[in-house]
């Protein structure tokens, strides 16, 4: 019954499916100026759940691709913080694109790739991140 009323509510934008969309940022940062680069992903991020949107995806689909790339503004922030600074000198796409390319996302740092629901987790993060990539790649 809950499927039927979300389904019908009009759902047309990241926050409509995670109400913390906008305080992810916050929730990646290890230092204060991970803030800023965290909005930063958020402004490429944004565009592309809509267009997931636009293209009539299901709501648990949606969910999944939004749960990654929470997970890789985590990874990304992350790895800023241990052994990346150079990159933060980076644009957004720039800086998304250091990451993630036409094949996978970076490995999960805490996922052991010897665990087979965790490699299948990896799989569909990368999943999420070609899609990223071919999205970045396509709207110039």
């Amino acid at each position: 019954m809950a499927n039927i009323k979300m389904d019908k509510k009009k759902i047309n934008a990241p926050e409509d499916y995670f109400d913390n969309y906008y305080d992810w940022p916050s929730d990646w940062m290890g230092v204060e100026e991970d803030i800023i680069i965290g909005n930063s992903l958020l402004t490429i991020f944004t565009p592309f759940v809509e267009t997931l949107i636009e293209e009539k995806h299901s709501v648990k689909t949606i969910k999944k691709h939004l749960g990654n790339l929470a997970l890789l503004g985590g990874e990304i922030i992350g790895r800023l913080n241990d052994e990346d600074e150079k990159n933060r000198k980076l644009t957004p796409r720039k800086l998304l694109l250091e990451y993630i390319d036409d094949e996978c996302g970076p490995l999960v740092d805490h996922w052991d790739p010897n665990n087979k629901t965790e490699e299948a987790l990896q799989k569909a993060f990368d999943g999420t991140c070609r899609k990223l990539h071919k999205f970045i790649l396509t709207s110039k």
